[in-house]
């Protein structure tokens, strides 16, 4: 066994808000990081869904699948979407597309994480998975910074869509990591709709 997958071994059995090597719920988080988790109710949009708020544990674990190559909790993340899904009966679509990164960017860190959660949600699910079909063909500026209307007209026009008929009247889930002010995931949907896509769903692990 390389090295790389004993240190994979070791990193699985630890929290993934934490780092503690405590007893771990389904989802990957110990019962200390588990009370600071806060969930997301969600009573007025049928097409927008957000799990859970940004913070702690939750904010943590994201950065560390993002930044430190934690892939695995892709897989983490992909059952608690699974287990939200299915506890509110939300079911009404027929493909699961993940928000694109620009290719330089997805380059430089090695993998898309929508994309890892949207794949194993889709094996999950038993629904089908659609990768390149939505892409950004934009390199669009970091959006720290920016007001609502600065970040919408950073990602006016930044989405593309490649094989329209894959999603021609076609109900999508689209899987975020994070929503802040929407701005990104609005004009992916835009995009999808324009396209031929009869309905899109919006779902983000967390909430700013």
């Amino acid at each position: 066994m390389s090295i790389n997958k004993i240190l994979n071994l070791f990193w699985a059995t630890r929290c993934m808000g934490c780092k503690n090597t405590s007893s771990l719920n389904r989802y990957g988080f110990c019962r200390e990081c588990e009370e600071q988790i806060i969930h997301i109710e969600n009573y007025n949009n049928t097409e927008t869904f957000h799990i859970l708020r940004y913070d702690g544990p939750v904010k943590e674990a994201i950065h560390w699948l993002k930044y430190n190559r934690k892939k695995y909790y892709g897989k983490r993340f992909a059952l608690l979407i699974h287990d939200f899904l299915i506890n509110n009966s939300i079911n009404n679509f027929n493909v699961i597309i993940p928000v694109p990164l620009y290719w330089t960017k997805e380059f430089f860190r090695g993998f898309n994480q929508c994309s890892i959660i949207a794949f194993y949600l889709s094996k999950l699910l038993k629904k089908q998975y659609l990768s390149g079909v939505l892409v950004k063909c934009k390199n669009t500026l970091s959006q720290t910074a920016m007001d609502k209307t600065g970040r919408e007209k950073n990602v006016k026009g930044s989405f593309n869509v490649k094989k329209r008929h894959l999603i021609k009247n076609k109900k999508v889930l689209l899987i975020d990591d994070v929503y802040t002010s929407g701005a990104t995931t609005q004009e992916a949907k835009k995009t999808l709709l324009e396209n031929g896509a009869e309905k899109v769903i919006i779902l983000t692990i967390a909430k700013v």
